[in-house]
């Protein structure tokens, strides 16, 4: 396989100089930025505060942007939500159960399959790709942790983006199912 200096080059130029997408109002910015803030009182109000649901990881911080800033996106959409991080938890817990290390490339295979995984079941969402690392920095070798807080939190991030996103006239959440 030869690479072409000259046209390796020009593709990390980019195809235009600007996106070319609008700016957005400040009332999309407002329900943006309202919506991450509900989604995020609840999860830790529920697992953190009141202590009565494991409901809450850090990737979830990154599913609210995709849900409530951009409802449109493929990533976005509930199969992603809920089949990457799943996908994603179980991959991390199987591959700390077996290999019981934190090793780089414990690390790199879990993230390489996770991915691999959701590319196949059409389930990606970048969040999840955070969600894999979990189990292994965190020493989780227990199969319910896949259960609660992973599919517990994302269904919940899903519903409220269900209600919420719905609530505007503007805005249609999913854009797809399946």
């Amino acid at each position: 396989m030869t690479v072409q200096a000259p046209r390796y080059i020009d593709k990390l130029k980019g195809e235009k100089t600007r996106s070319g997408l609008p700016y957005p109002s400040l009332r999309d910015i407002l329900i943006a930025g309202i919506g991450g803030f509900l989604i995020t009182s609840l999860l830790n109000l529920l697992h953190v505060e009141w202590k009565v649901l494991l409901c809450f990881i850090v990737p979830f911080g990154a599913s609210a942007v995709l849900v409530f800033a951009a409802p449109a996106a493929p990533f976005s959409q509930p199969r992603n939500v809920i089949g990457g991080h799943v996908l994603s938890a179980l991959v991390g817990v199987i591959i700390m159960t077996i290999f019981k290390t934190q090793s780089w490339w414990v690390l790199a295979l879990a993230n390489a399959l996770a991915i691999s995984l959701m590319v196949a079941t059409k389930t990606v969402h970048p969040p999840a790709g955070a969600t894999v690392f979990l189990p292994i920095l965190s020493e989780i070798t227990n199969f319910t942790w896949v259960l609660t807080p992973v599919l517990v939190g994302a269904l919940i991030i899903v519903v409220l983006g269900l209600l919420y996103n719905n609530v505007w006239e503007r805005r249609r959440y999913p854009a797809f199912w399946w």
